[in-house]
């Protein structure tokens, strides 16, 4: 028989058994729930990556498609965000607003890139961040832009965010995060502390400083950034893809046979400037091309419309000194062509303003003359004719009161061996001295403006089709190369092929080639620039003259000295 005391030890064990068997239930179900919600985390931190990869892809897809197209002043700018007047507008929500001011916060223009309305993993739209520089006016947007975002305390990170902004929860305070109780508001604009946190929700007016991760329990955006390493080879394919469509064509108009005469149907091409530290800034290279110089910087040197600076280099707008580029100067006498009058004095010339004068003296009745005028350095730049700009007049000498009458006369030009421009002008005949109630003598006048050889199309940053080129300063990052028979070196120009043109791996015909280009490109070893070692704009062969047109590879997991990301453009090949 049993005791009373030995089942009261009994029902206690049972009890204390049930008791671990509920605890044991407790912590399963618990376990489940916890790795259940784990689970459903893990889920929406996925679809999140999805949604936001996608959206990323999109950017870029559509930054280097803009760039691509014909009359894009701007290659490289991204979109801005949405305005906050369209929030939760079905109309016009998602699409970009124009102008903004950078940096700039607001939703993700997914209308404008040709999405679908894409949201995170809460149903949230997706918000976005432009960087300073990189969006609106006057963005200037090369190889070597930055991106102005602080991210995760990394300071000239990316060039933009793209975040999902999660659920609305009460944010607690904590370090570099304000306490804020999210509200979803219906009511545009929206203030987006209601959306996104601590540093990424500097309302009303943003930094640059955003933050990937935060505290706990204070912070649940998920955010994407966009590099420049990751945009700017999507945009460099662009910007050769238009240098061969729109540059190219250019620079095969600058010195052709019929507007600089000389024989030939080839077209010419100027002298290099030698390398240098491209810019921008002071201390950079004038590029100012060279006799003899057949590899460097496109010689986009200014003599228009500038100003001229020790943070200009490029511009050399003096006509006299020891700065100016261009000089005129008249190297021969003055030659009578015809009439039965004759030259008393040869034509003196100065600058009177910005135009050249030469002014000689006739005797009665009435002679036609020939003037020659010389400019240096013609073929050492990229200049444009303008033959109107070339006047010819005869006035009585005694001059006050008396006007002037015009003379009828043509201007022929001739590029020398040494680059200088040749200017004849024939004059018709002068007035008759007595016919024109002048006295014994006359004078003659060649009337040269400065713009009679000006700046070509291609330093225009106005210019419809190749602003663009000189506005984003692509040529600071465009290496220039060709073959000495194709300058005025020789004349007629021309190379054979195989002996003295140039020659480019992988670029057919092989040995061919008149004139190149090569778009370097962001840096591929790391080292600071502007920068005078041409090292740091090209890679393998190119900087050393053994041109090669390879695959291109940037990825950082690939050695350096394997990185490649040179662009050869052809200008002309035989």
């Amino acid at each position: 028989m049993i005791s009373t005391t030995a089942k009261r030890q009994r029902g206690a064990a049972l009890l204390a058994l049930l008791g671990v068997i509920a605890l044991g239930a407790s912590w399963f179900v618990v376990s489940r729930l916890n790795a259940e919600s784990n689970l459903a985390a893990a889920t929406r931190a996925t679809r999140n990556t999805e949604v936001l990869t996608k959206a990323k892809q999109a950017l870029i897809g559509y930054v280097a498609a803009q760039a691509v197209k014909a009359g894009e002043t701007r290659p490289g700018a991204l979109p801005c965000p949405e305005a906050g007047a369209d929030f939760n507008n079905a109309a016009n929500e998602g699409t970009a607003s124009y102008p903004c001011t950078l940096p700039k916060v607001g939703r993700f223009p997914w209308r404008t890139i040709g999405l679908q309305k894409l949201v995170d993993a809460h149903g949230e739209p997706l918000w976005y961040v432009v960087s300073p520089g990189w969006a609106g006016a006057g963005t200037v947007i090369n190889s070597d832009s930055l991106g102005q975002l602080t991210v995760d305390g990394a300071a000239n990170d990316s060039v933009a965010l793209i975040i999902a902004p999660g659920p609305a929860f009460s944010v607690p305070a904590a370090p570099g995060c304000t306490a804020w109780n999210q509200v979803r508001s219906t009511v545009a604009p929206p203030d987006w502390r209601n959306y996104l946190e601590c540093e990424n929700a500097t309302y009303p007016t943003p930094d640059a400083i955003f933050q990937t991760r935060g505290p706990a329990g204070s912070f649940n955006d998920q955010v994407v950034r966009i590099t420049v390493a990751e945009i700017m080879p999507a945009i460099e394919a662009a910007i050769a893809n238009r240098i061969e469509r729109e540059i190219v064509p250019a620079l095969n108009t600058v010195i052709t046979p019929a507007a600089w005469g000389f024989a030939g149907t080839k077209p010419m091409y100027p002298y290099a400037a030698a390398f240098a530290s491209p810019g921008p800034g002071a201390g950079t290279s004038n590029y100012r091309g060279a006799a003899g110089t057949y590899l460097g910087l496109l010689p986009f040197n200014q003599t228009q419309g500038c100003t001229e600076s020790a943070s200009d280099p490029r511009c050399t707008t003096a006509t006299t000194g020891g700065t100016a580029f261009l000089v005129f100067s008249k190297p021969i006498n003055d030659v009578q062509t015809a009439g039965s009058g004759s030259i008393r004095t040869q034509s003196n010339c100065a600058w009177q303003a910005t135009t050249y004068v030469c002014t000689g003296e006739y005797l009665q009745p009435s002679i036609s003359v020939t003037v020659t005028i010389n400019v240096t350095n013609a073929a050492m730049g990229l200049r444009a004719l303008d033959l109107s700009r070339i006047t010819c007049s005869a006035v009585d000498d005694v001059g006050a009161g008396i006007p002037e009458q015009n003379v009828p006369c043509t201007t022929s030009v001739a590029i020398q061996t040494n680059g200088a421009a040749s200017f004849t002008v024939a004059t018709g005949p002068m007035p008759d001295i007595v016919d024109s109630g002048w006295g014994t003598y006359a004078n003659y006048k060649i009337s040269m403006q400065r713009a009679a050889i000006g700046d070509h199309a291609l330093l225009d940053t106005t210019d419809a089709t190749t602003g663009w080129f000189a506005r984003n300063e692509w040529f600071r990052l465009t290496y220039y190369a060709v073959a000495a028979g194709h300058t005025a070196a020789t004349l007629p120009p021309t190379c054979t092929t195989g002996t003295n043109c140039l020659t480019v791996a992988n670029v057919t015909p092989a040995g061919a080639q008149r004139a190149i280009l090569i778009l370097g490109g962001g840096s591929m070893n790391g080292s600071a620039r502007p920068s005078a070692t041409l090292a740091n704009y090209l890679e393998a062969g190119n900087a050393t003259g053994a041109f090669t047109r390879n695959t291109v590879r940037t990825a950082t997991a690939i050695p350096v000295a394997q990185r490649f990301n040179d662009l050869v453009i052809v200008i002309g090949s035989n």
